[in-house]
C-alpha cells in the first residue's frame, strides 16, 4: 500500500490497490469506496470485485444520499472507523443498501486529508461477524496510507493546475483579443477554459434569465451533436442555473442534482461547473465546463473560469462594437441598405452558394429616371426622401434574403437567389411598380417616378464584378432605348450597345473589318484574317483563332488555325500548339459573353480546361480573354487574345466581341442561321461606317415596304425588298473616307470609285450565303428604267422589281434630306422631281405607287443628317 501511495499517477490506482490489500488481509465479502461530494449532500459509491488472480477492480456504481443518519455521516463527523456488527438492528445502514448487497455486518473506515473526510471505505460481510480491534487498526492504517497517496496526487494536480491555469490565462488573454469576430472569440474561450481546468468538454450559452441561453460555441463536442443550437431554459443544467441566478453553479452529481437536458453529450457528465458572462452592464450568457468523472472543484478553478470569462467578455464587447462598426460600414447611411462595397461581397457569397447548390442567381440593377431634375427642381431634401421611400418600398416588397443595395446615387441593386432570368423579369416589373408608388407617396402631392432596369443572370465563370458589370451594361441599354424599360444582358445586348457607340474606334474597327471581308474570296478566309485585324486595331500582344478539328488524341477539338503577334515580340506564342476541347461546358461558359482573366492558367480554369504547364513563362505576361464564335450553342470557332495590361481592357473586349459577332454572320452559312440576324449585323456595320447611311436606309425601308405592298408583291418578296432596302448601301463600307465624307459634290474620278459600291455590296452579301438572295437587289439598285444606270446598264423590267422600288424610294429620301453641300427639298418639290424622271430614271408604276403613298401622308417626311 505504501508503494502504491508513492508510485500512483491517478487516484483509481490507489483505490484498486487499497481494495486488493483489504481483500488479502481481512476476511470480507465486499469492499466499497464512497467518495463524498463537495457539498456533503451525498456520496458516489463504487464496488470493487475480487478477480481470480486476487486483484480487485472497480465494478458497479451507486449513489448514497445523506438524507438520513448513516454510518458514512458518522465517520465523516468523528473521523474514526465505525463497526456495525448487525445491520438489522442499526439505524445507520440503509435497508436498501443492506438488501441490495446482502450485508450482515459492516465496517466504515474514513479516508481523510486536508482536514476533512473525503471518502469512506466500507468492508461488508454476508454473515454476522465482529471485527477485531487489530483488524480495524490495520484497515485504518492502510486507509491512511491510501489517503496520504491521494493527498499527494491532489497536491501535484493542484500545483500543476496552478501553472496550467496561469499559462491558460496568459494564452487566453492573447488569443481572445486576436480576433474581432464574436463566434471566433467564443470558440477560443471554450478551448482555453477546457484546457485551463482539464475538462472533457466546454460550451458557451448566450442569452438571459428571461429567454434562456443558446448553445453557440463549444470544445470537445462532436460537430454532428444535437447540442449545437440547443436553447437551454433557465434552471436547466448548471448553465441554466447561472442564467437564472447570475452566480456560479457546481454539480458533482450532474445526473441527479440538476435538471439534465436530453442531449447526447450530457449523458456521461458527472461533474459540471458554470460561471456567468457579463458585458455591457448585464448578464449575457454562461460558460460551462464538464467532466466525465467526479471532480472536486476548487475555488481556484471557479476563479480561473471566471477570469477567462471576464477576458472573453472584454473581447466580446470589442467584437460587438466591431460588428456594429462593420455593419455601419456595410450600410448606406441614407437608406439603410447595403452599400456599394457590401453588395460586392454579398454577391460573391451568393455566387458561391449558387455554384455549390447548382441554383440560379440573377442580378437587377435599376436607375431612377430623371432623378437629377427632381433634385434640381425640388431640392436635395426631397431627393433624399424619394431615395428613402424607394428603399423602404423595395425592402417591404422583396424577400429578406434577397440582396438589396444602394449602388450609388439613384442606382439600386437587387440580387435574387434561386431566381432565373424569367423570374427576374417579373421581379423587375414589381420593382418598377414600387418605384412608381414611392414617387406618388412623396410629400407635397407626389412625383412621377419611373425606373430603368438591367438584368443579368449569373453563369459560370462570372465573378461578382463581372455579374454586376453585365447588369450595368444592360441598364445602360435600357436607358438608351427609352425610360421606364428593361434590358437583359446577353451577347446581342452588348453588340447593340457597342453599335450605339458608333463614333471613333468602333467605326474605324468596323471599317477595317468589312474592308477585310470584301477582300476575302471565301468565308473561311476571314478566319485567317481576323487575328491580324484584332491584334492591329486593338493593340493586342497576340491574337489567335481556333476552328473545329481533331485534337492530338483524335478527339474533336478546336485547333489553332492562325495567330498574330506584336511585331518584334521575342517570346514564343502563348497559343501555338494548343488544342481546346469543344465540350459544351466551354461554350456554355462563353454563351453570356467573353471571359477575361489575368493569366492564361486562370482563363483555362474559368473555362474548365486543364491549365498549361508553362503558364509561368515570363514571355506570356499580360492578361487573356476568350471570345466564342458560336451560333445556337454550336462552336464555329474561338478567339484567344492576349493584352499587355494586367487586366484585359473592357473596351478592347467589347470590340473583340463585336467583331466576333459579325464574323459569325459571315461564317453562318457554314452552319445555318436566320437571315434577319445577318441583316441586323450588316446594318450595324453600315451604321458604324456612316450614321447618315443607316438613318437614311431606315426611311427608305419604310417607304419601300409600303410601295411593294401597294404593287401587290407577296410576303416573301416584300421581305426581300425590306432587307435589300436596309442593306442597299452596304458597299459604302469599303469607300474611302475622303470620298464618303467629302464636303461637296464628287468629281468624275471620285464618282467612279463611288459607283463601285453596288458591286462591293453584292460581293459582301454573296460572301454571306444566307443573304445571297438579296444580293441582286443591291447590285442593281442604281440601274435606270432607260438603261443608262450602272453597273450593268439593265433597262425596264430586266431590272429586279425590288431594285426599281429601292431606287425610287432612295432618290426621294435623298432629295428631302439635308446634305453638307445643299439644302433639303420640300416634299412637293421631291414629288415633282420623281414625276419629271418617270419613264427615264424611274419605273412609272413604282413612282405612281410612291406618290400615292406620300400624298396620303398627313405630314411631309422631312429628315436631316443630324437625325
Amino acid at each position: 500500500m505504501s508503494f502504491a501511495a508513492v508510485d500512483a499517477t491517478v487516484p483509481n490506482e490507489i483505490h484498486e490497490t487499497l481494495a486488493t490489500e483489504l481483500y488479502g488481509v481481512v476476511d470480507v465479502d465486499g469492499v466499497h469506496l464512497c467518495e463524498v461530494v463537495q457539498d456533503l449532500s451525498r456520496a458516489n459509491g463504487t464496488t470493487f470485485e475480487r478477480r481470480r488472480d486476487g486483484r480487485a477492480e472497480a465494478g458497479a456504481r451507486y449513489v448514497a444520499p445523506f438524507d438520513r443518519p448513516s454510518g458514512a455521516q458518522h465517520v465523516m463527523r468523528t473521523g474514526r472507523p465505525l463497526i456495525v456488527p448487525d445491520v438489522t438492528r442499526s439505524h445507520l445502514v440503509a435497508r436498501a443498501l443492506a438488501e441490495r448487497f446482502g450485508v450482515a455486518s459492516i465496517l466504515f473506515v474514513p479516508l481523510s486529508w486536508e482536514g476533512g473526510v473525503r471518502a469512506v471505505v466500507l468492508l461488508l460481510t454476508h454473515t454476522p461477524r465482529r471485527f477485531e480491534d487489530e483488524e480495524v487498526e490495520l484497515v485504518y492504517t492502510m486507509a491512511n496510507q491510501a489517503a496520504a497517496g491521494l493527498a499527494v496526487l491532489e497536491m501535484r494536480s493542484r500545483i500543476g493546475g496552478q501553472a496550467d491555469k496561469q499559462a491558460a490565462l496568459a494564452r487566453a488573454a492573447g488569443a481572445l483579443n486576436a480576433s474581432l469576430e464574436q463566434r471566433e472569440v467564443l470558440s477560443t474561450l471554450c478551448r482555453e477554459a477546457d484546457l485551463a481546468v482539464g475538462a472533457d468538454m466546454s460550451g458557451v450559452y448566450l442569452g438571459s434569465a428571461e429567454e434562456g441561453g443558446l448553445a453557440v460555441a463549444g470544445h470537445g463536442i462532436r460537430a454532428d451533436s444535437d447540442w449545437w443550437g440547443y436553447r437551454i431554459m433557465p434552471g436547466e443544467g448548471v448553465a441554466g442555473l447561472v442564467l437564472a441566478t447570475g452566480e456560479p453553479a457546481i454539480s458533482n452529481d450532474y445526473q441527479h442534482e440538476v435538471r439534465v437536458p436530453g442531449l447526447d453529450v450530457m449523458g456521461p457528465i458527472q461533474t459540471a461547473v458554470s460561471v456567468p458572462m457579463r458585458w455591457g452592464g448585464r448578464l449575457r450568457g454562461a460558460l460551462s465546463v464538464a467532466f466525465y468523472s467526479m471532480r472536486r472543484v476548487a475555488q481556484e478553478d471557479i476563479d480561473t473560469l471566471q477570469a477567462i470569462a471576464e477576458l472573453a467578455a472584454v473581447a466580446c464587447r470589442n467584437a460587438e462594437a466591431f460588428e456594429q462598426a462593420q455593419a455601419a460600414a456595410r450600410l448606406d447611411s441614407l437608406t439603410g441598405l447595403l452599400n456599394h462595397g457590401a453588395i460586392q461581397v454579398h454577391t460573391s457569397e451568393e455566387i458561391w452558394r449558387a455554384r455549390r447548390a447548382g441554383s440560379p442567381l440573377t442580378c437587377l440593377l435599376s436607375d431612377l429616371d430623371n432623378f437629377k431634375p427632381i433634385n434640381d427642381r425640388h431640392g436635395h431634401l426631397v431627393g433624399d426622401e424619394v431615395l428613402r421611400r424607394v428603399s423602404a418600398a423595395l425592402s417591404a416588397e422583396f424577400r429578406p434574403y434577397d440582396g438589396l443595395a444602394r449602388y450609388g446615387g439613384d442606382e439600386f441593386v437587387l440580387l435574387l437567389p434561386e431566381t432565373d432570368e424569367r423570374g427576374a423579369q417579373v421581379a423587375a416589373v414589381r420593382l418598377r411598380e414600387c418605384v412608381a408608388e414611392a414617387g406618388r407617396a412623396v410629400s407635397g402631392g407626389g412625383l412621377p417616378l419611373t425606373a430603368s432596369v438591367g438584368i443579368a443572370e449569373w453563369c459560370e465563370p462570372l465573378t461578382a464584378g463581372e455579374l454586376l458589370g453585365r447588369a450595368d451594361r444592360a441598364l445602360l441599354l435600357a436607358k438608351r432605348r427609352g425610360k421606364d424599360g428593361l434590358a437583359v444582358a446577353d451577347p446581342e445586348t452588348e453588340r447593340e450597345l457597342t453599335e450605339m457607340d458608333s463614333g471613333g474606334a468602333p467605326s474605324r474597327l468596323m471599317d477595317a473589318f468589312w474592308d477585310t471581308v470584301s477582300r476575302c474570296e471565301e468565308p473561311r478566309d476571314l478566319m485567317f484574317a481576323v487575328p491580324s485585324l484584332l491584334r492591329r486595331e486593338l493593340a493586342l500582344e497576340e491574337a489567335a483563332v481556333f476552328e473545329p478539328g481533331l485534337g492530338p488524341g483524335g478527339d474533336r477539338a478546336l485547333v489553332r488555325l492562325a495567330d498574330a503577334r506584336m511585331p518584334g515580340d521575342p517570346g514564343r506564342s502563348a497559343f501555338r500548339g494548343l488544342a481546346v476541347s469543344t465540350g459544351a461546358g466551354m461554350i456554355e461558359r462563353l454563351s453570356a459573353g467573353p471571359v477575361a482573366r489575368s493569366s492564361l492558367g486562370e482563363l483555362r480554369l474559368a473555362l474548365e480546361l486543364p491549365p498549361p504547364a508553362d503558364d509561368a513563362d515570363p514571355s506570356l505576361h499580360g492578361s487573356y480573354a476568350a471570345v466564342a464564335l458560336a451560333r445556337r450553342g454550336e462552336a464555329l470557332g474561338l478567339l484567344l487574345l492576349r493584352h499587355s495590361a494586367p487586366e484585359f481592357p473592357l473596351t478592347a473586349l467589347r470590340m473583340a466581341e463585336m467583331v466576333a459577332g459579325h464574323a459569325v454572320t459571315v461564317l453562318v452559312g457554314q452552319s445555318g442561321g436566320g437571315s434577319r440576324t445577318a441583316v441586323a449585323a450588316l446594318a450595324a456595320a453600315i451604321d458604324a461606317r456612316d450614321n447618315y447611311t443607316l438613318s437614311h436606309s431606315s426611311e427608305v425601308v419604310a417607304l419601300a415596304c409600303e410601295v411593294a405592298g401597294r404593287l401587290g408583291l407577296d410576303r416573301h418578296e416584300i421581305a426581300r425588298v425590306r432587307d435589300g432596302a436596309m442593306l442597299h448601301d452596304v458597299g459604302k463600307v469599303a469607300i474611302p473616307n475622303e470620298i464618303l465624307y467629302k464636303q461637296g459634290p464628287l468629281d468624275d474620278e471620285e464618282w467612279e470609285v463611288m459607283r463601285q459600291h453596288p458591286v462591293i455590296g453584292e460581293k459582301i452579301l454573296l460572301d454571306t450565303p444566307e443573304l445571297a438572295d438579296i444580293a441582286p437587289l443591291v447590285r442593281h439598285e442604281h440601274e435606270r428604267w432607260d438603261g443608262a444606270g450602272y453597273p450593268d446598264g439593265l433597262a425596264g423590267e430586266a431590272i429586279p422589281v425590288g431594285s426599281r422600288i429601292i431606287l425610287a424610294c432612295d432618290a426621294y429620301n435623298a432629295m428631302i434630306t439635308s446634305r453638307p453641300y445643299r439644302e433639303p427639298m420640300t416634299t412637293e418639290a421631291a414629288i415633282a422631281e420623281l414625276r419629271d424622271n418617270t419613264g427615264t430614271q424611274f419605273d412609272p408604276q413604282v413612282v405612281e405607287s410612291l406618290v400615292h403613298i406620300l400624298s396620303a401622308r398627313k405630314q411631309p417626311a422631312v429628315a436631316s443628317a443630324a437625325e
